[in-house]
């Protein structure tokens, strides 16, 4: 795993969601069931829709029996979305996960949110996650045409900010993140607290790995105190 010291160049980071910044997995588990047990009478295992998060409602809906065409698969996503408001009190937030996107951003790295979430979900989450304002652009599955493991999202992104791939690192849970990093060209780091399997996550060889929250939030202050080594007394976890 690479040294902050051997990247000094990093001016963006694209935040993964689900399990990286929000722990929503007890509604997205709780939702989709709901789903699932409505339009095919079985429920799927937890595990069984934990190894979907990270992919597009739209392609979890063409899963366990379900084969919709165009209208049905509006109906399946319109109540899967219900059945999340159902559900929102399941969903909450990693702080410190959050605090190293606000503390990336007001450090003057550009931030991104690149999100399998589409956009009535991204428009939802906008009205409540404590993060959002610190996120210069967000990147739904609707924004593109092939959303991750697809790095199309990943080069919108840095498209709308301006940046590289080469100073740009990608943030997620799953190894859809890591593959649509690796094929945008950018750095990736993993986080283990999520709905991926650590396993699963170090197969694909990520740049970074963070087991915790905490470690996430120590990378970047560290990341930039580097980068504003000049400055005294520079603690970037009393900012907040």
């Amino acid at each position: 795993m690479p040294g902050i010291s051997e990247n000094p160049q990093i001016r963006a980071i694209l935040f993964d969601v689900d399990g990286t910044l929000v722990d929503s997995i007890a509604m997205i588990v709780a939702g989709l069931g709901d789903t699932y047990e409505k339009y095919t009478g079985s429920r799927p295992s937890e595990a069984e829709i934990n190894a979907l998060i990270g992919t597009p409602l739209i392609a979890q809906m063409k899963l366990f029996g379900l084969n919709p065409n165009d209208e049905e698969l509006s109906e399946l996503c319109d109540y899967t979305i219900t059945r999340y408001g159902v559900h929102q009190h399941l969903e909450t937030e990693f702080p410190e996960a959050i605090d190293a996107l606000i503390q990336a951003r007001k450090a003057g790295l550009r931030t991104a949110l690149v999100t399998s979430r589409n956009a009535v979900e991204v428009e939802i989450l906008s009205q409540h996650f404590r993060g959002w304002s610190w996120a210069e652009t967000a990147v739904s599955a609707s924004d593109v045409v092939n959303p991750k493991p697809s790095p199309d999202p990943a080069l919108l992104a840095l498209e709308r900010l301006g940046i590289g791939a080469e100073n740009a690192v990608m943030i997620g849970d799953s190894v859809f993140d890591l593959r649509c990093a690796r094929g945008a060209g950018l750095l990736s780091g993993a986080v283990l607290y999520g709905a991926g399997k650590k396993e699963d996550l170090l197969a694909e060889t990520p740049d970074y790995v963070f087991t915790t929250p905490s470690d996430l939030l120590d990378w970047v202050c560290n990341l930039t105190e580097q980068q504003h080594a000049t400055e005294e007394n520079h603690s970037c976890r009393t900012d907040f």
